[in-house]
């Protein structure tokens, strides 16, 4: 949500009328901005963080376990689909344009009825393309060319084949519109009037040469702290109280087996040394109770935080890595699902993070070899130390602006 309330503040700023619709849970954060809000009260992804439903739309090493929970979240999840987007209608029914994201990409049939344009803003590559696979697969493939491009195709009907019907039906009694074709619109990304932005630097994906012209990346989208925010007291004691430490956080996907993963979080650090900050529900230590060189958290600003870390271990989100990109310090990344897996092998790939730790092959001895490595590769710490320097250095969100503006 972060980058798309720092595109409204600069759209705003640039004598934009703006409107952010997205989730209950999300006003306090739009608030806080003076950003105005309006709910879409019904969010299948919520449905995600039940218990053993991370299993789903991904691979936890059991392919009869991830199946079972991706069906069971896809029947669970139609009625709220449904009326999700019966409430986007109505929450833009007055706009005269639409940014939409991957999870949004519906939105592009009600611009269609709005009359009005639609502009694609992205936080993960997702354009075609034979230099590496879809970003949204939850493993990684064989490097091969044909293998990549087929896998962005599958990828583009596995996100609409199995709320086709749910469309189709919003199209023509809601948005009084004809049928979508078969195969879904996601041509029209490709169309040459088609506006599509990427919130990631080049630094950090490279636009490979097979992609569209108009599909380029702008440079991360940042959003600091409001003003007048200051860190817990508390906070501030433990950073102030020794060195640097490390972050360890995994965002809201969560964790499969909270417990087990809190207990082996304890016993990595015991065995590495290191202080931490752990970003997990209190609840989840009852059985091992950290110790006093760990803080546990909840709701810090990466944009501050992670500048005052030796090292990250984090999920692999989009929000999360670029945050740690931006602060210039190594992470070792613990990928769950969808594009998680491809910020992962980035991270590796540019120097400045261990092998991506999946979360399905999560252990101790793992956990504590990545957070030591992470934190103590002077190479890595180098490496990540000048790519931080480049990013911010970028305007990424100057440029988005500039789109937008020239398309309105």
């Amino acid at each position: 949500m972060q980058p798309y309330i720092a595109l409204g503040l600069g759209l705003q700023e640039a004598g934009i009328a703006v409107r952010l619709a997205s989730d209950p849970r999300f006003a306090p954060l739009a608030a806080a901005y003076s950003l105005p809000f309006v709910p879409i009260a019904s969010n299948p992804s919520t449905l995600l963080t039940r218990p053993g439903a991370q299993s789903a739309l991904t691979f936890d090493g059991n392919w009869l376990r991830s199946g079972g929970a991706t069906l069971e979240y896809l029947r669970a999840a139609r009625p709220l689909y449904a009326r999700m987007l019966d409430e986007a209608a109505l929450a833009c029914r007055d706009a005269a344009a639409l940014v939409v994201g991957l999870p949004t990409l519906w939105g592009a049939h009600l611009a269609e009825a709005l009359h009005v344009p639609c502009v694609y803003a992205f936080l993960q590559p997702i354009s075609r393309s034979a230099a590496f696979a879809s970003a949204l697969l939850p493993f990684n493939l064989p490097h091969w060319a044909p293998l990549n491009r087929a896998s962005h195709t599958w990828v583009e009907q596995a996100v609409w084949q199995p709320w086709r019907d749910i469309i189709q039906n919003w199209r023509r009694n809601r948005l009084g519109l004809p049928p979508a074709p078969f195969w879904g619109i996601t041509d029209r990304l490709y169309a040459r009037d088609a506006s599509v932005l990427y919130a990631f630097s080049p630094q950090v994906v490279p636009p490979p040469p097979d992609w569209p012209a108009h599909h380029r990346p702008t440079g991360f989208w940042f959003l600091d702290p409001p003003a007048g925010w200051a860190p817990p007291p508390e906070l501030a004691q433990f950073l102030a109280a020794g060195p640097p430490p490390v972050y360890i956080g995994f965002g809201s996907p969560g964790l499969r087996q909270q417990t087990a993963a809190a207990g082996m979080v304890v016993e990595a650090l015991r065995q590495s040394g290191l202080r931490a900050l752990v970003n997990l529900p209190s609840g989840a230590f009852a059985a091992a109770p950290p110790a006093a060189q760990v803080l546990l958290l909840s709701k810090i600003p990466h944009a501050w935080l992670f500048a005052r870390c030796a090292a990250l271990a984090h999920h692999g989100g989009a929000g999360t890595t670029a945050a740690g990109l931006r602060a210039g310090v190594p992470a070792l990344v613990i990928p769950l699902a969808t594009d998680q897996f491809f910020w992962g092998s980035r991270v590796q790939a540019l120097g400045i993070g261990p092998k991506p730790l999946p979360q399905r092959a999560l252990t101790t001895q793992r956990l504590a070899q990545g957070l030591l490595q992470a934190a103590q590769d002077s190479a890595m710490q180098r490496a990540a130390g000048e790519l931080g320097a480049k990013i911010r250095a970028e305007d990424g969100l100057a440029a988005a602006i500039a789109r937008v503006r020239s398309l309105l």
